[in-house]
């Protein structure tokens, strides 16, 4: 699964991927991230192959983004989206079914509509400039 946030909004993108090659997590990144809210000026990045590729460092010169990697073992350099993984693979393991894949977007609608206190807002109020209405609001 491919993870992504946005710093600012505390957006966050999970992309069920088949492998962690260059070439898929490259087509991912553009599909997901890219071709909904354009090129981001900055990534940061830990130091595996797919982000050290020729394919990867092409597409962020193309696309005039920075790239900034994590320190190698040392995931809290990246630390937002490494305080994702954590309460994501406990919602998803809180889902009793075969495919977790299924699971995915009522688990990301749930963390984009969950009010932060840092941001004293939502992360989908402040890309969206409303809140969302959630299944069984009916009021």
């Amino acid at each position: 699964c491919l993870t992504m946030i946005d710093r600012y909004t505390r957006w966050v993108e999970a992309v069920p991927i088949p492998d962690i090659t260059a070439e898929t997590v490259a087509a991912a990144f553009f599909k997901t991230w890219i071709a909904r809210f354009g090129s981001p000026s900055v990534i940061t990045t830990n130091q595996g192959r797919q982000f050290e590729s020729r394919l990867f460092k092409a597409l962020a010169q193309l696309l005039g983004i920075k790239r900034v990697r994590s320190s190698p073992y040392h995931p809290q350099s990246n630390g937002m989206i490494e305080q994702l993984h954590r309460p994501l693979k406990a919602a998803l393991k809180a889902y009793s079914t075969d495919h977790w894949s299924d699971a995915l977007p009522a688990i990301l609608l749930g963390f984009r509509a969950a009010y932060k206190e840092d941001l004293q807002s939502s992360s989908a109020e402040l890309v969206y400039g409303t809140t969302l209405r959630l299944p069984g609001e009916f009021f």
